[in-house]
């Protein structure tokens, strides 16, 4: 069955919530490959702050460097992605400026940096980490929106 509101739903994050939410619950492979799929097609919110000198943010032709925030535990460093901005903690976000950046482009980041060990989405309400190899899978899949 096809959704006739499917670049909604990944657009406005639901759709990625309402996987990952099925994988929470069930914590199977088919629920996992939803996820890594609908993430594989989604937009997703960065926590960034920008980074550079003074002197080079007072140079018009200088762009500051957007360094997202990683978030740490015991088990490792993490690259946070949100579905929408609404699970983010009021006192989390006015630290931060957001961008909005296709999934993909969030993977293959956090892939480039040997510290990180994976992603983790939505972390501040219903939080699913995905590890590096999971990820890794992700940039294999095909768009289904084309």
């Amino acid at each position: 069955m096809e959704r006739k509101n499917l670049r909604e739903e990944l657009e406005n994050g639901s759709l990625l919530r309402y996987y990952k939410h099925i994988f929470l619950e069930k914590q199977d492979r088919d629920a996992l490959m939803a996820v890594l799929a609908c993430l594989h097609d989604s937009h997703v919110i960065v926590p960034v702050q920008a980074t550079g000198s003074k002197a080079e943010a007072e140079s018009s032709d200088s762009q500051p460097i957007l360094m997202p925030d990683l978030l740490k535990n015991d088990e490792g460093t993490f690259f946070p992605v949100f579905s929408d901005v609404q699970q983010l903690p009021a006192e989390y976000a006015e630290h931060f400026s957001f961008v909005k950046l296709p999934a993909v482009r969030c993977i293959e980041t956090a892939l480039s940096q040997k510290e990180i060990t994976g992603l983790v989405v939505d972390a501040f309400t219903e939080a699913m980490i995905i590890p590096r190899n999971s990820a890794a899978i992700m940039l294999k899949m095909r768009n289904h929106l084309e």
